[in-house]
């Protein structure tokens, strides 16, 4: 079986969240689809405005590569900015034609709340008829560390 885990991170704790799932999916033949901010934090922030101002075209070429139609589970990992996901999810969403009847997973690192990120991208998802079988919304002030997305990642192995 194959899954993608498509993630968005500025400073690293969603791509770690993301590793550390992957790499206890021992079911599944996992590929990456990361959107990464680099730089310094100033090039970071002007990028994400970029971004919130539905300006893709730094990324517009690894956008047009974004096919899901091969993969029977994809995982969605979003930071929190004011208890929604960044603006990149609804470009990557909008741009899923075939995301429909796929089996789907969202999860979230948070530093204070992300409950309502985790409903706001299930409902995105939905809409585009695709399945939200499981939510996880990985919530510390501080780091978050390898082992609970292992934890998860093993979770969704034993389904």
């Amino acid at each position: 079986m194959k899954a993608l885990i498509v993630y968005y991170t500025m400073g690293g704790r969603t791509k770690k969240v993301a590793e550390s799932i992957a790499n206890a999916l021992t079911k599944y033949d996992v590929s990456f689809f990361p959107v990464i901010l680099t730089g310094r934090f100033i090039e970071k922030i002007k990028q994400f405005d970029k971004f919130e101002k539905d300006d893709f075209t730094t990324i517009e070429d690894k956008l047009k590569t974004l096919d899901v139609s091969s993969y029977d589970l994809i995982l969605f990992g979003m930071p929190v900015y004011g208890d929604k996901p960044p603006n990149t999810f609804n470009e990557i969403i909008k741009r899923m034609s075939n995301l429909e009847g796929k089996e789907v997973i969202t999860f979230v690192t948070a530093r204070f709340t992300g409950k309502g990120t985790l409903q706001y991208m299930k409902d995105k998802i939905e809409a585009k008829k695709a399945k939200v079988i499981d939510q996880k919304n990985f919530k510390r002030f501080f780091g978050i560390g390898k082992k609970v997305g292992m934890k998860y990642g093993q979770q969704i192995n034993d389904r």
